[in-house]
This record gives structure tokens, C-alpha cells and sequence, in this order.
């Protein structure tokens, strides 16, 4: 897509590891789990974001609550020390995959969200075989 021509997902990741750096926030530098306290602190500022999008008055507002509640997920990612440019990739490959044999999408009639089709295939295996490979990488460092 022309428009998002050098959009990169690390761009996003190094720019708000910056802000961790700058603020003495956490970060890892391999693949790591967070423990339950602080996923839960993470996932407590990001529906904060959420609500702001609920309550939002105008597209300023909802961008801004879209935009903050993205800052916090790339920010989670940071804290996990996992690169996110190809994991999306990988889920973006899986989403555009997910047209029906006779090529159109079809949508779930409650509430219109594009269905898989049978013979779909999750991308759960190349996230792992992904942060396997980040996991290695970063132990050459």
C-alpha cells in the first residue's frame, strides 16, 4: 500500500523504547513473559484507553485514545522484549489469506467480522518459530 510506504512496526517499537530508556521504565531484552502484577498494571492502562475511545466526543479524541492505547500495547511488546514487524507481518498474512474459495470474504451475520474459511491456517506456528528465533537472536548480543 503506497500510504503506508516505510511505515515499520519497529519504527513504532524503538520509538517507545526510547521513552522506557528515557523514563526508567522496563524493558527486556530477550523474549520474556510478564509476570501477572505487571500484565495486569499493562492491560489496566490500556482499557483506560479504551474508555477514553468509549467516551470519545469528537475523531481528535478517538484518535487520541486509539494512538495512547497503541503506545501502551508496543509498549507491553517492549516490556516482553518481543519485535513486532514480523509478527504483525506474519498476522497480516494469516488475515489476508482469510478469503473464502469463491473470493470473497464472508462475515459473521451478529456483529459482520470476517470468517475463516475452512483450510485456514493459524499463524500461531510462525509467531513461535518468530520469537524462537528473537529469542536466539538475542543471546548473540
Amino acid at each position: 500500500m503506497k500510504y503506508l510506504e516505510g511505515l515499520e512496526m519497529n519504527n513504532a517499537y524503538i520509538q517507545v523504547r526510547d521513552f522506557h530508556e528515557k523514563f526508567n521504565a522496563p524493558i527486556a531484552t530477550t523474549p520474556t513473559m510478564l509476570d501477572k502484577e505487571r500484565l495486569e498494571t499493562r492491560i489496566s492502562w490500556v482499557e483506560e484507553e479504551l474508555q477514553e475511545l468509549r467516551d470519545a466526543k469528537t475523531v481528535v479524541d478517538q484518535a487520541d485514545a486509539v494512538i495512547d492505547g497503541l503506545y501502551f500495547l508496543i509498549g507491553t511488546l517492549v516490556e516482553m522484549g518481543v519485535e513486532p514487524e514480523r509478527l504483525f507481518q506474519i498476522v497480516q498474512d494469516a488475515n489476508m489469506a482469510k478469503l473464502w474459495p469463491d473470493g470473497k470474504a464472508h462475515f459473521r451475520e451478529s456483529d459482520n467480522k470476517i470468517m475463516k474459511p475452512a483450510g485456514w491456517i493459524a499463524p500461531e506456528p510462525q509467531l513461535e518459530k518468530e520469537i524462537e528465533r528473537q529469542t536466539k537472536a538475542s543471546k548473540h548480543i
